[in-house]
C-alpha cells in the first residue's frame, strides 16, 4: 500500500460505516447483504489483482537502427496479461533524456492491461538535439480495482538509442592530409607518391611512361624508371572540439564531413579527445559504420565550456600538420589555422 491509496480506503470505510448504521437502524435484509458484499469486495479485489499481477509481463521496444534529426522516435510498451482478470491501473514510472540535455524529472503514465491479450502502447518523443537518447523504466505499480493496495512489479529496464545530427551541405574547402604517426599506422605499398626520389630501377610492365629516366636509359640501353618514395602515413585527420555552445553544429559538421570523405572513398582518422584524462584516441575510419561508432563515442564525452582539444593536441603532437578542426560548428581547414 502507498499513501495515495489512503483516501480510497478511508472513503470506502466511511461508506461501509454508513451502510452498517443503516442496517442497525432499519434492519433491512438488503442492507445486510450490501454490507457483506462491501466487506468481501476488498478481499476479492486484492486477491484477483495479485493473481493477474504475478503473471503480468512487460516488454519495452526502442526503434531499431538509428534516428536522424528531425524525425521523432516511438517507444513501445507491451503489457501481456494472459489471465482472465483485467488490470485497469498499471502505473509506469519512467525517465528519459538526451545525455547532452540531462533531466531529473520522472514521468508517470497509467495504462490498462486488458485480459487475455497483448496490449501495445506507443509513446512518442520529440528529438530536439543529436546525442544519445536514454529511456529508463524505474518502477511499475499495479493497483487493484478499489485502489486499496498497489503491488510493486519487480521490473527495471534501461535502453539507449543514438540520435544522428542532420547532414548538411558544407562549403567547398581545401583539405590537407596530416602527417602524424599513429599507433595503428602500417606502411602500405599504395601510399601517395612524394617528390623524394627513392631509386632507379629497370622498367617493369605497368610502370608509367612519364617516370622513365631517359638520360639513364640512353646510357645503359635499358629502360630505367624513377621510383619515388611513398608517404604511407599521410591521411586526413579530423579533430572535433566539443564546446557546449556550438555542440550541435559541431556534431552536424563532423558527421557531414565524414560522409563526404567516405563518398569520395577517402580514408581518414578521427582524434577523440577525452578531457577527463587529457588523452587522445586516433580512430581509423573506412566505412559509415566506423564513422557512426566514432560519433557514438563523442556522445559519451562530456562537452567543455571551451574545448582544449586543439591545445592539448599540439602539445602531444608538436610536429604535426594538416589537422582538420571541427570548431564552433564549422570545418576549419588547416590552411586557415596553420602555416607550413
Amino acid at each position: 500500500m502507498i499513501k495515495r491509496n489512503l483516501p480510497y480506503i478511508i472513503s470506502y470505510f466511511l461508506a461501509a460505516v454508513l451502510v452498517f448504521l443503516g442496517t442497525m437502524f432499519y434492519r433491512q435484509s438488503l442492507l445486510i447483504v450490501l454490507l457483506l458484499l462491501m466487506l468481501l469486495l476488498p478481499v476479492i479485489s486484492i486477491a484477483a489483482t495479485y493473481y493477474a499481477y504475478t503473471r503480468l509481463k512487460l516488454e519495452v521496444q526502442l526503434p531499431s537502427g538509428t534516428i536522424q534529426l528531425p524525425h521523432d522516435l516511438i517507444v513501445k510498451l507491451i503489457l501481456n496479461n494472459p489471465t482472465i482478470v483485467p488490470l485497469l491501473n498499471c502505473e509506469v514510472h519512467f525517465h528519459y533524456e538526451n545525455i547532452y540535455l540531462p533531466s531529473e524529472i520522472d514521468q508517470t503514465i497509467v495504462l490498462p492491461a486488458e485480459n487475455r491479450r497483448e496490449n501495445t502502447y506507443r509513446l512518442p518523443f520529440q528529438t530536439r538535439a543529436a546525442g544519445m537518447f536514454s529511456f529508463e523504466i524505474t518502477k511499475i505499480y499495479v493497483t487493484d480495482f478499489l485502489h486499496f493496495y498497489s503491488f510493486l512489479l519487480p521490473f527495471h529496464w534501461k535502453g539507449q538509442i543514438p540520435i544522428l545530427p542532420e547532414e548538411r551541405e558544407l562549403p567547398e574547402i581545401r583539405l590537407t592530409k596530416a602527417a602524424i604517426e599513429a599507433e595503428d599506422s602500417q606502411p602500405a605499398p599504395d601510399g601517395e607518391l612524394t617528390n623524394d626520389l627513392l631509386q632507379l630501377r629497370e622498367y617493369q610492365p605497368g610502370d608509367r611512361m612519364k617516370d622513365i629516366h631517359w638520360k639513364m636509359t640512353a646510357k645503359t640501353d635499358d629502360l630505367m624508371v624513377k621510383e619515388y618514395d611513398r608517404a604511407r602515413d599521410l591521411y586526413y585527420l579530423i579533430l572535433p572540439e566539443l564546446d557546449k555552445e556550438s555542440l550541435q553544429g559541431t556534431l552536424s559538421a563532423f558527421y557531414s564531413l565524414g560522409l563526404r570523405l567516405l563518398k569520395a572513398r577517402e580514408l581518414f582518422r578521427v582524434a577523440l579527445y577525452r578531457p577527463a584524462s587529457h588523452s587522445f584516441e586516433l580512430r581509423k575510419i573506412s566505412s559509415e559504420e566506423e564513422l557512426l561508432i566514432s560519433l557514438y563515442e563523442l556522445y559519451l564525452i562530456k562537452p567543455e565550456v571551451r574545448s582544449a582539444a586543439y591545445h592539448r593536441f599540439t602539445e602531444q603532437y608538436p610536429d604535426m600538420y594538416g589537422v582538420i578542426r571541427i570548431a564552433g560548428g564549422n570545418v576549419v581547414p588547416p590552411a586557415v589555422i596553420e602555416s607550413y
